[in-house]
């Protein structure tokens, strides 16, 4: 009788399988998902570190290229202000500069002034992308025009540019202000505020901002010049064409 009950006990009942089965499904149904979130997370992680990588890189040439910003004493036309323009949804933005910021160690008119233009248009292969067009301000032909130059293209990452110039006559004394755009062509803003606009890390998401003040040194001696004010100025020859004020770079004097 004993040895019966022995081996009645030895096996699993029907219900006891089907729920042990349930358990596992369920456990490893949660494996998988943590699994999955933890992959996606991962995945996100390192495109947004891919991201910031190429947005920071755009950021600091820019820093650079803004501080290294030249005015030269002797002259108040638009040969060496700072122009501001939208374009499409990106601001393309143009100063005069030293140093090899934006334009490479391997720039040989980096240590004379030379004016760049900053934007964003298609790449040999059609993706929006930060181009950078440079030339020195000397010893170019009277046709000279800025659109014949092949652009240096940054970053495919950074999809739109946003420039905006701090008003040098804010309402409240002391306050900061920031413009949409700028109208002293014959002069330099003491500060623009940055802004790079990165892929979204999912479709139909929120782009990635990344946000910098940059404080342009030579301003004060721009606006130390009695020329008259650029919202007068006759734009000059050379250069990309403007709309609205924007002047010209006058190649030749």
């Amino acid at each position: 009788m004993k040895a019966r009950e022995l081996k009645k006990k030895k096996g699993f009942t029907l219900i006891e399988l089907l729920l042990s089965l349930a358990i596992m499904s369920i456990i490893m149904t949660l494996t998988f998902l943590t699994f999955s979130t933890v992959t996606k997370a991962w995945q996100m992680g390192q495109a947004l570190s891919e991201d910031l990588h190429h947005g920071e890189f755009v950021m600091e040439q820019l820093v650079m290229g803004l501080m290294s910003s030249y005015y030269s004493g002797s002259s108040g036309n638009s040969k060496y202000g700072f122009w501001l323009d939208s374009m499409g949804g990106s601001d393309e933005i143009s100063w005069v500069k030293l140093g090899t910021a934006l334009v490479g160690d391997d720039c040989k008119f980096a240590g004379s002034p030379h004016r760049v233009i900053v934007s964003i248009e298609p790449d040999e292969d059609g993706r929006s992308a930060v181009a950078v067009r440079a030339w020195r301000l000397a010893d170019e032909p009277e046709d000279f025009d800025s659109d014949e130059l092949e652009p240096i293209f940054l970053s495919t990452m950074v999809t739109s540019i946003k420039c905006e110039p701090r008003d040098p006559e804010p309402a409240m004394e002391g306050d900061v202000e920031w413009m949409n755009e700028w109208e002293e062509t014959n002069r330099l803003p003491v500060a623009v505020k940055i802004t790079l606009a990165l892929e979204p890390l999912e479709e139909d998401g929120e782009p990635i901002e990344i946000q910098r003040a940059i404080e342009i040194p030579v301003a004060p001696l721009s606006w130390s010049q009695g020329s008259a004010s650029s919202r007068s100025v006759t734009p000059p020859s050379g250069g990309r064409p403007r709309r609205g004020v924007r002047p010209r770079l006058q190649l030749r004097q």
